[in-house]
């Protein structure tokens, strides 16, 4: 971003004070339904984590009673549940980079220096969101707009901008939103458990034997050392499926 005859932007671009504020006020109603579609998004999230932490419990319930055609189907409905969670995730991350430009455009003076980066990031995330929050996009698209007038009209040959770099800006930030939104999902979402064929045949037997097993009774029934019982019982434990005492 550059000014001619000048390193950079500098000082308040409006002289009327009138004007500075009613900028101001736009920018804190855009921010008031951010913040608003923020909240609807961390709800969102919530209640699909809680839905696949139920599912996952479906899925338990299933494998010990040896319906497995029922655990897939709880199992493949998590799988998509989590796909939802993680793009609801990444939205909520998104919009959030976007409030606090605002935020930090609304606590500063210089607010053309820092406009048009922002107009740029909101075209990105406007995109993205759109499909899971057609509501934050509707607002996302309003407040481009305005920004696009203002600038129109404030900025004309006064200030040259650097789009591509600013554009690039806008991707690494919204790259960094959805690595995040991985990782958060990853860490809230339960591993559905696979089982070996041998894991499957001990798991079916401790579900008919009780909360109590006689190792060598177990070992001796299935044709499997004791040895490879107990590191078959870890790894049970280690997928959510058994808790092992003592």
């Amino acid at each position: 971003m550059q000014v001619p005859g000048g390193d950079g932007y500098r000082g308040d671009p409006f002289i009327d004070e009138e004007a500075r504020e009613e900028v101001r006020r736009n920018l804190e109603q855009s921010l008031s339904k951010l913040n608003a579609q923020i909240l609807r998004l961390e709800s969102k999230y919530r209640e699909l984590v809680s839905r696949s932490k139920e599912y996952f419990e479906q899925v338990v319930d299933a494998m010990e009673s040896g319906d497995e055609e029922r655990a897939s189907i709880y199992a493949e409905e998590i799988a998509e549940l989590r796909k939802l969670a993680k793009m609801v995730r990444r939205s909520q991350l998104m919009l959030e980079q976007v409030k606090l430009r605002l935020e930090t455009i609304i606590e500063v003076s210089e607010l053309i220096g820092l406009v048009v980066p922002l107009l740029s990031l909101i075209t990105e995330v406007e995109d993205e969101v759109a499909g899971v929050a057609p509501d934050a996009a509707k607002n996302l698209h309003e407040l481009a707009c305005y920004i696009e007038d203002f600038t129109s009209s404030n900025m004309a040959n006064t200030i040259e901008i650097g789009s591509q770099e600013v554009s690039e800006d806008a991707k690494k930030i919204l790259e960094e939103a959805r690595k995040l939104a991985a990782e958060k999902v990853k860490e809230s979402f339960p591993d559905v458990p696979q089982l070996s064929e041998i894991e499957q045949m001990v798991y079916s037997y401790l579900s008919k034997a009780g909360s109590e097993i006689n190792l060598k009774k177990c070992a001796k029934e299935l044709g499997i050392d004791v040895k490879q019982i107990k590191e078959i019982l870890m790894k049970l434990e280690e997928k959510g499926l058994i808790e092992l005492v003592g």
